[in-house]
């Protein structure tokens, strides 16, 4: 009895244990936490951010949402949502707790439903940016009372039958606003502090595929009445703004042909200046592509959030991951995909940073995931804010920590080698920077520490050099005077 008894046990045991970590799988299975080698293959990685909870309208205690199309977390954690299908602007804590609804204005003396409503900002005086896209307007709300609205502009620029159909709006520093109006290609619509019109800011290029060049060389030779007739290319029109706290523009593209140079950083020249090391242009989602009937599926970033941090978040239509990186174009972390499951969705829209925490609103599953980094998503983030602080030793002693726990972090191994680099220990530098991928900076390394080289023995080998020849002349010399 007693053998029957510890056999019993030691199998209750046994299933316990094997369904803990068969639960344990499945919680980490949700989605595939991945970073990139030096040959630009994916490879595993510990996951940098997990889910810590997913509300819907039932649970915030609003009711059910309905299609909402964005939202926008304020500096005191306020998240405002744009609950498009049921005519509201949500007000919640970082929580989400709900705070308040927002259902009517008042415009003129008179109550103003809030209908489509697809894009919000918020100010730090708590000034409400809404976009009014049916209604061809954005609505500027202070107080529960519309201030001003922004109106199709009055310019040379816009023609007669242009249609402003705002979606998307944000607000810089200065106080003017960037806004995205459907079907608009030549950029993003500028507007003063007084609401005029201040032209359009930082247009898209038409992407120079293999189309493109057969077209361009094939109106070369065609009338101008053929050339007429022909499709206009277009470039692709940007799906999202983010006015960033230190006056730069972020913007997102969807339905792009190419990956790279789908987030970019507008300067006020309206020029992109998001580069990553060597100016080379930045591919912000997945170096490997999946192929459907030949032809790549490339990511579409639906939106673009940049933290007080100066990272930068990106949330990939195509495939539901939220990507980001570092001011550099680094890879920092891949977290969410596609599915049913907690911290996976179905139609992402968009996406908020507040604090260490990022939010995601989910379009089809009326709900928002918010999303917790993890020891090792912080470790990373950290080493990263103390390199760029000029705390070197900090930052080594952290991307050392990074390394113990993922020997296939290439950012760990680039940042050690920039690390040695500043410390002027160039030759553990090229160690580091030969494992990391980053040929500009172990070519800058490699020639400082030939220079270093050069500097050190330099002086010594000379010196050698004028002995030996000095000794060459006298022993020639002295054999001259002999064989006389």
């Amino acid at each position: 009895m007693k053998k029957y008894l510890i056999r019993s046990l030691c199998a209750c045991a046994g299933l316990a244990l094997f369904t803990l970590s068969s639960a344990r799988v499945q919680a980490q299975s949700n989605f595939n936490s991945y970073t990139y080698d030096e040959w630009e293959e994916s490879v595993a990685a510990p996951a940098s951010y997990e889910p810590v909870m997913a509300l819907n309208g039932f649970q915030i205690g609003s009711g059910p949402l309905n299609t909402p199309q964005d939202f926008f977390m304020d500096d005191n954690g306020h998240l405002y949502v744009a609950d498009t299908g049921n005519n509201r602007i949500l007000i919640l804590d970082a929580d989400l707790n709900l705070l308040e609804t927002i259902e009517t204005v008042q415009m003129n003396g008179e109550e103003l439903p809030l209908t489509d409503i697809e894009g919000l900002y918020v100010t730090e005086e708590g000034v409400i940016y809404a976009s009014q896209t049916s209604s061809n307007r954005i609505l500027i709300i202070r107080d529960g009372s519309v201030e001003s609205t922004i109106e199709k502009p009055v310019s040379n620029l816009i023609s007669d039958d242009f249609i402003f159909s705002p979606t998307k709006v944000g607000v810089d520093m200065y106080g003017r606003a960037f806004v995205l109006s459907q079907g608009c290609y030549s950029g993003l619509l500028q507007f003063d502090t007084d609401g005029s019109f201040m032209g359009f800011f930082g247009a898209n290029k038409v992407e120079a595929t293999a189309d493109v060049i057969f077209n361009y060389m094939w109106k070369s030779i065609l009338s101008d009445k053929q050339r007429a007739a022909m499709t206009s290319i277009l470039p692709i029109e940007y799906s999202n703004v983010d006015c960033s706290k230190d006056g730069f523009v972020y913007t997102s593209t969807v339905g792009t042909q190419l990956p790279k140079s789908q987030i970019k950083k507008l300067n006020p020249q309206g020029n992109n200046i998001y580069f990553g090391v060597g100016n080379e242009e930045i591919n912000f989602g997945d170096e490997e592509f999946q192929y459907t009937r030949g032809a790549a599926n490339y990511p579409s970033f639906i939106d673009v959030k940049v933290n007080e941090n100066d990272f930068v978040f990106g949330i990939d239509l195509t495939s539901g991951r939220i990507f980001e990186r570092d001011q550099e174009g680094e890879l920092v972390a891949v977290f969410g995909g596609m599915g049913n499951q907690l911290g996976t969705f179905t139609t992402p829209v968009a996406v908020e940073v507040y604090g260490h925490r990022v939010y995601v609103l989910d379009r089809l599953k009326n709900n928002i995931t918010i999303f917790e980094p993890t020891e090792y998503g912080s470790l990373v983030e950290e080493a990263i804010c103390l390199y760029n602080e000029g705390l070197y030793p900090q930052s080594g002693e952290l991307w050392g920590k990074v390394l113990d726990r993922n020997a296939n972090s290439k950012l760990a191994y680039n940042g050690l080698g920039k690390v040695y680099a500043q410390e002027e220990e160039y030759t553990d530098a090229l160690q580091y920077l030969r494992h990391s991928g980053d040929r500009y900076s172990y070519s800058r390394s490699f020639a400082k520490n030939r220079l270093v080289t050069v500097r050190a023995f330099g002086p010594v080998a000379i010196i050698g050099l004028i002995v030996v020849i000095v000794a060459v002349r006298v022993v020639l010399r002295i054999k001259r005077r002999a064989k006389k």
